[in-house]
């Protein structure tokens, strides 16, 4: 289950989301996240991130098989590339707070 707020996976039986805190209701969470370009993992516009992302397939394989596609299907697999850029949104800015610096311990106070 994937919280339609943060897109982090949550717990079916928790009462509140552990990503971003929200109450879990039955609207919160979805069976299936929808489809965005992630913003980690990109190599150019995040389109085969996506795919592998959405469907659990490794990214490598996916861009392996755009590449074939491209050279095997006249420039095809371009023109849908560049519409899946266009069309896929990209998936929401997630504010994670900044650590802080941890206290230093006994070994590294002595050294």
């Amino acid at each position: 289950m994937v919280c339609q707020n943060c897109y982090q996976q949550g717990n079916r039986g928790g009462a509140y989301c552990s990503g971003c805190g929200t109450a879990f209701t039955a609207s919160t969470f979805a069976g299936r996240p929808r489809l965005t370009r992630p913003r980690h993992g990109r190599v150019f516009a995040g389109v085969c991130a996506a795919f592998a992302e959405q469907y659990g397939w490794d990214p490598i394989l996916v861009r392996l098989a755009l590449v074939a596609l491209v050279l095997f299907g006249c420039g095809s697999g371009v023109l849908l590339y560049l519409v899946a850029w266009m069309v896929i949104p990209n998936a929401p800015l997630v504010w994670m707070p900044p650590v802080p610096p941890s206290a230093p311990t006994d070994a590294q106070a002595t050294a």
